[in-house]
């Protein structure tokens, strides 16, 4: 009987029940984060579930320490040491890793990139994930459908990370939109400023409070999925729901609490799942099928508080 691949990603799983491994494959996915980042949970279980289904030899190495890309440069050094059939690795970190990704693709080791693309789309055969500056932009622009119809606006836009590629690009998305919302409305007195909002909920909460205090604030606009913290502070301080605007990004269950509270009014799903699942089969339709990787945007989809009761059950089985 003939066997047809029915084409694209999902023919991986379908090519694994027909036909045997020619070799079994040896991935590894290298993180810019801890484990305690609970958005990473749903990338490992779709990376883990992707391993399963080609019956691969796989690890997710997070790090100790957030942001510490030396050490995941030391991770990716040993990664290639034991010879992997590919690498699945996010680029926060920028150009770092640029010499020993250099020797792996001289080695032929095949690289994919996951959830932060290399600035310079370099070394790797693919990207998966969001399109971080767009996506900045987007919330922005949905957001600012909440703001008053008169008077002021100041939008604070909280850096997460500064110097991370990821926190950095989606923040100049965000100013991407405030620089065209002033130029559409040049007789309305409007501004927006940056911070270093931190990686931590409390932390964040705390350097959104402070600021909110100091300065009339319209709205502030989170890189990740820390707006979750300022809800909390700004509850604390006694400010009403919507009385400081918050948005940000992720499916992460603090922020479904803040979102039906009605502190929180949009945050970004940028499917971690996906992020964790697709880069695996991609590997695998290469090494076995000689099918090139190809960059998959994995969303910017627009969640209100009106989706959530939708996602809840997905969000509690880490899927969402």
């Amino acid at each position: 009987m003939k066997k047809y691949l029915i084409g694209g990603i999902a023919a991986a799983v379908m090519l694994t029940g027909a036909t045997a491994l020619q070799a079994q494959e040896r991935i590894t996915y290298l993180l810019h984060s801890t484990p305690t980042n609970v958005f990473w949970q749903a990338v490992k279980l779709g990376f883990d579930d992707a391993c399963a289904e080609i019956q691969a030899d796989c690890q997710m190495v997070f790090l100790q320490q957030d942001g510490n890309f030396q050490e995941q440069l030391n991770n990716l050094e040993a990664a290639l040491a034991n010879n992997p059939t590919g690498i699945i690795t996010t680029f926060a970190g920028g150009n770092i890793f640029d010499e020993a990704l250099q020797r792996a693709q001289d080695a032929g080791v095949p690289i994919i990139a996951s959830n932060v693309d290399h600035p310079d789309g370099k070394f790797r055969l693919a990207y998966v994930g969001q399109d971080l500056e767009q996506a900045g932009y987007d919330l922005a622009e949905a957001q600012s459908k909440n703001f008053p119809a008169d008077g002021p606006i100041h939008v604070l836009i909280g850096v997460s990370g500064p110097g991370q590629v990821w926190s950095e690009t989606r923040a100049a998305g965000v100013e991407r939109f405030m620089k065209e919302y002033i130029a559409a409305n040049p007789d309305r007195e409007i501004t927006y400023e940056r911070i270093d909002s931190g990686l931590d909920l409390s932390t964040t909460g705390q350097r959104v409070a402070a600021y909110v205090q100091a300065t009339p604030t319209t709205a502030y606009f989170d890189t990740g999925y820390w707006h979750a913290g300022a809800a909390v502070t700004l509850r604390d301080l006694g400010k009403k729901p919507g009385e400081v605007l918050l948005a940000g990004f992720d499916l992460v269950p603090v922020v479904f609490d803040e979102m039906k509270s009605g502190y929180i009014q949009l945050t970004v799903d940028q499917q971690p799942y996906l992020q964790g699942y697709y880069p695996v089969h991609q590997l695998y339709l290469l090494n076995n099928y000689k099918f090139p990787p190809f960059d998959i945007n994995t969303g910017k989809a627009l969640i209100t508080p009106d989706d959530v009761d939708a996602l809840l059950d997905l969000s509690q089985k880490g899927i969402r």
